[in-house]
């Protein structure tokens, strides 16, 4: 068999070229080199803007699932992640069949310690027609930490708790696992995911 791209499933001419996207799909992510980061309203790092080729990447792997596109982002996302990062995804208030699985997928491809500290407390409202103070009173005390899994044998002197997302919009989601986090008695580094969503977005969503 051919190898093939793992997003558009063309074909290319190395195998070793197969755990990562062709150079047409890279060309269309568009993609900075370096990633993007920032600081506000926490620490993160990301991929690049939830908008155009990756916006519509990210939506086909919400309901698709197509592993093999998942690890090559995820590989593309790898070096933004801090060698002392303990990941914890973000989990999901649906049930497992109309969860969405990136958050978790994510974190077990990006080659750092795993591990699911939270839990939802009760559904929240989707988040997508939400201004920012709507979002952030919709997720208050929104997670729970999962009993006795902090307490595992990781040297939290030394590691930093990342928490890991598909998508960064306001914030609100993160700052809650965030906050649960901390009073679990972690140190939280920040969140890392695959989009952030572009700052003239957020602007009209705060706005709404």
């Amino acid at each position: 068999m051919q190898p093939q791209c793992p997003i558009c499933r063309a074909t290319i001419t190395s195998e070793a070229e197969s755990s990562k996207p062709c150079l047409n799909c890279c060309m269309k992510l568009d993609l900075p080199a370096d990633g993007l980061r920032g600081l506000s309203p926490l620490n993160w790092r990301t991929l690049g803007w939830y908008e155009g080729h990756l916006r519509r990447l990210l939506l086909n792997l919400r309901r698709d699932r197509k592993l093999s596109a998942i690890r090559a982002v995820a590989k593309l996302l790898t070096p933004l992640v801090p060698i002392n990062a303990v990941l914890v995804p973000i989990p999901s208030w649906k049930n497992l069949n109309r969860a969405n699985p990136l958050p978790q997928l994510l974190a077990s491809g990006l080659c750092r310690p795993c591990h699911g500290l939270l839990r939802r407390r009760y559904a929240t409202v989707g988040q997508h027609h939400l201004d920012r103070q709507l979002r952030q009173r919709n997720q208050i005390h929104s997670f729970e930490a999962v009993p006795g899994l902090s307490n595992n044998s990781t040297d939290w002197s030394f590691h930093r708790v990342w928490i890991v997302d598909d998508i960064l919009t306001t914030g609100a989601t993160a700052l809650a696992a965030k906050n649960c986090l901390q009073n679990l008695g972690l140190t939280v580094g920040g969140v890392v995911c695959l989009a952030k969503t572009p700052k003239h977005q957020s602007s009209q969503q705060s706005q709404t």
